[in-house]
């Protein structure tokens, strides 16, 4: 029977070192961290969208699924513009013939 992982050899085992912060304080985080979503975006978007949509993709169809809706998942994230509100009408329907 093999001994288990932590009794083997006499030395002890060596430990992954954590990794040093990206950055001092967590708006400079969000902010790298949006200026890498910027950056990589496209080309997240334009990966999907040729496994999900190309007539001559290879994926299974379960795989495109997932990539469309990757592709929703992404757009409901991006705050998109819209166009302003229509001026709000009359009670009467804003114009007809009054009494």
């Amino acid at each position: 029977m093999a001994k288990p992982q932590f009794e083997r050899g006499s030395q002890p085992q060596r430990l992954p070192e954590t990794p040093s912060p990206s950055s001092t304080s967590a708006p400079e985080g969000m902010e790298h961290a949006r200026a890498l979503a910027r950056r990589y975006l496209p080309d997240l978007v334009r990966l999907h969208a040729g496994i999900a949509l190309a007539a001559d993709s290879e994926a299974a169809l379960h795989t495109r699924m997932l990539a469309a809706k990757e592709i929703r998942e992404l757009a409901c994230g991006i705050p998109q513009t819209a166009p302003p509100a229509p001026p709000p009408q009359d009670e009467d329907g804003g114009g007809g013939e009054t009494s």
